[in-house]
């Protein structure tokens, strides 16, 4: 069952990362061509537009920061484990070079 939990999991944060991308730009595209057409202007659609597509990658930003941060961890982790193998392992090569002469 905990194979079947991660890919639960996947999916739904597959589902949640396109609907935080679609929605914001949806609605500024939305809000942006109403505008146009309200006040008769050429370029609120494509500012607002912009501003969206802004909106929904730093949702996205969001969302993965926080899903990725247990990984990110232990990354950190392996990384600090692996360079305390390389002190030590000079360490020792250092005190037996030492102790040849």
């Amino acid at each position: 069952m905990q194979n079947g939990n991660k890919v639960g999991k996947a999916w739904i944060m597959i589902f949640q990362i396109s609907i935080s991308m679609m929605v914001p730009m949806a609605m500024c595209a939305a809000l942006g061509w109403y505008l146009d057409k309200k006040l008769g202007t050429g370029f609120l659609f494509i500012v607002l537009l912009l501003l969206g597509i802004m909106a929904a990658f730093r949702n996205v930003y969001y969302l993965t920061k926080e899903f990725y941060q247990k990984d990110m961890e232990r990354e950190h982790a392996e990384l600090a484990y692996f360079e305390n193998l390389k002190k030590e392992g000079r360490e020792a090569l250092a005190k037996k070079q030492e102790e040849s002469r």
